[in-house]
């Protein structure tokens, strides 16, 4: 493989990361306000708390996976483009 579409290669996997990462911030951040006013709407009732464990966790690996999708989606996709062209010229 030539030099260019390793670079290429590479720049695909550095947009690949930085959309892992900016969607599963935005995921955590809204889990985070839901799981805020779960425990307002708890406190409100009367209820005990849920703890982090039980309640914010799971949300956390939820967006872990949603942004996975999207991580493998864009390494395929740009891995493939970058092979067909590669092998055309």
């Amino acid at each position: 493989m030539k030099a260019p579409a390793r670079l290429a290669l590479v720049l695909w996997a550095v947009l690949a990361v930085a959309v892992f990462s900016v969607t599963f911030d935005w995921q955590t951040r809204v889990a985070a306000w839901r799981f805020m006013g779960q425990q307002a709407e708890r406190r409100a009732q009367g209820l005990p708390l849920d703890t982090i464990e039980n309640g914010f966790r799971p949300k956390v690996r939820s967006a872990a996976r949603q942004s996975s999708v999207w991580l493998l989606l864009i390494l395929s996709g740009g891995t493939s483009a970058v092979l067909i062209a590669s092998r055309r010229s």
